[in-house]
């Protein structure tokens, strides 16, 4: 996938583009809709698929303490946008100019540099300065600036009882709930955070439950919990993992920590890419009498775990992004 970082920098091919744009955090099955609709139109017109998204995230620009935590990081979404089949992506810095610009303003500057045969997004869609700019907006321009408006209906989780509209705020909240497995029939593949192993107590060890320690953690944390997991290695390999996230309550450590014991794996962690891939919450965090009853539940938690080994093959098939 060709990535440009400027409109002036990108030259659409003569036919024109087929245009997706949003900040597309999670890449998730509602955005997958988006994008094979607009693969669709854009094989009608021999023309290539490109999507527009923003980094960071505009609200970080404006409202920081307003901003979403990522679910994904611009490598990883970029790498997921080129596996739905996006051949172009253009990843505008969100400065002050840019989001300054009211909407017709910001239209009227892509359809100049871009030449969209279509644009298509989802009903939700807002763009321009105060995201004044809608679906509404699209349409009153659409004959003016000479490109089609194809709108993709709200995608629903339909395997939740609930039937959530997917979307990526749906997401970061069942994250923040520790409702992991809802997450991830959202995202149609488990959450990933991905951080450095450093040095940790050695607590972990002295139980006999040796933890890699991850630090330097960009991504939205789930909720403060005990999950079954997949570690990931650079390389390619996998083990099932037990993954605390949050304090060590039994220890009177009130910091909150990310803490995965792999299974099956025998050498020294420190210093390593790590990816966690969340499959399920096990438990709350829990204060313990002492160590004797924390080993107790930790090997509890270790067979759970490994109840879920299965879900290794099923990662390593659809084979994990680089770390």
């Amino acid at each position: 996938m060709d990535v440009f970082n400027s409109l002036e920098t990108f030259v659409p091919p003569p036919v024109g583009v087929v245009l997706t744009i949003g900040n597309f955090d999670g890449v998730h099955r509602g955005h997958a809709r988006i994008i094979a609709a607009a693969r669709e139109v854009a094989a009608r017109f021999s023309a290539a698929t490109v999507a527009m998204t923003f980094e960071p995230h505009p609200l970080a620009a404006l409202a920081p303490e307003r901003a979403p935590e990522r679910l994904t990081t611009l490598k990883e979404k970029l790498a997921l946008l080129e596996r739905r089949g996006v051949s172009q992506c253009i990843v505008l810095p969100s400065e002050p100019a840019l989001l300054a610009l009211g909407a017709e303003d910001f239209l009227a500057s892509l359809v100049a540099h871009c030449r969209p045969r279509a644009l298509v997004e989802g009903p939700d869609f807002n763009f321009g300065r105060g995201r004044a700019g809608s679906i509404e907006t699209l349409k009153q321009n659409a004959k003016r600036w000479g490109y089609d408006l194809h709108v993709v209906p709200a995608v629903h989780c339909e395997e939740l009882p609930t039937r959530p509209t997917i979307s990526s705020s749906s997401i970061r909240q069942a994250l923040r709930d520790g409702r992991v497995a809802e997450a991830n029939a959202m995202l149609e593949r488990p959450y990933r955070i991905v951080g450095t192993t450093g040095g940790g107590a050695g607590r972990g060890a002295q139980l006999g439950f040796p933890t890699a320690n991850l630090n330097g953690v960009v991504h939205l944390l789930p909720q403060e919990a005990v999950y079954a997991g997949v570690a990931q290695l650079a390389g390619g390999e996998l083990h099932p993992a037990a993954v605390n996230v949050g304090p060590q309550p039994t220890f009177s450590q009130d910091q909150t920590c990310i803490e995965a014991h792999l299974l099956d794996f025998q050498g020294d962690m420190r210093g390593r890419r790590v990816g966690l891939h969340f499959l399920v919450r096990l438990r709350a965090q829990v204060r313990f009498s002492g160590v004797d009853e924390l080993a107790v539940q930790l090997r509890r938690d270790v067979a759970a775990t490994r109840g879920f080994s299965e879900q290794v093959e099923q990662i390593r098939q659809v084979e994990p992004l680089a770390l």
